[in-house]
């Protein structure tokens, strides 16, 4: 099992963006641990205060989230084309136990949010993205995600290194 830290610090998080998108996508990631074995993975977003979202998503593993700071704005969306909003706080929880029904937008409050999620995905898979017509276009799974995280602690150590 990997533990690593909560880091404050810049440097210490993934900016992860896509400008060509038909919503502003924008947060920053940071991964806290994982377990191979267990298939379980602990990981942070923030969102800044420009309602920058995450990906267009559907959750696929069990999923506990906790509002950290801010707030934690999700739009569901329904095949019918309806939608459903939901706003968590600072210190609210949430659990889900498998599956989401439909697809959701998530990002943070007027003064942004930083939200911890702990998910366990036994088959590996933790998120389907979404395209604006409700087709899944990519997934997320336990492998590239922390995969992608350890190129990403590499980058950030040479980084380090190179300043000196």
């Amino acid at each position: 099992m990997a533990n690593l830290q909560f880091d404050l610090d810049p440097g210490a998080w993934q900016t992860v963006s896509d400008p060509s998108l038909s919503y502003p996508m924008a947060y920053d990631f940071q991964m806290l641990g994982w377990d191979r074995d267990a298939r379980t993975v602990d990981f942070v977003l923030r969102f800044n205060a420009e309602g920058g979202h995450c990906q267009r998503h559907r959750h696929l593993a069990s999923t506990t989230v906790l509002i950290m700071e801010g707030e934690q704005h999700l739009l569901e969306l329904h095949p019918d084309g309806s939608t459903t909003p939901k706003k968590r706080v600072k210190g609210e929880y949430a659990r889900s136990t498998g599956e989401d029904a439909n697809p959701h937008m998530e990002r943070g409050g007027p003064e942004g949010g930083v939200v911890f999620y702990s998910c366990h995905a036994p088959d590996g898979r933790l998120f389907e993205f979404i395209d604006d017509d409700g087709a899944v276009i990519g997934e997320a799974t336990f492998d590239n995600m922390v995969g992608a995280w350890e190129r990403h602690l590499t980058m950030h150590a040479d980084e380090q290194s190179a300043a000196g």
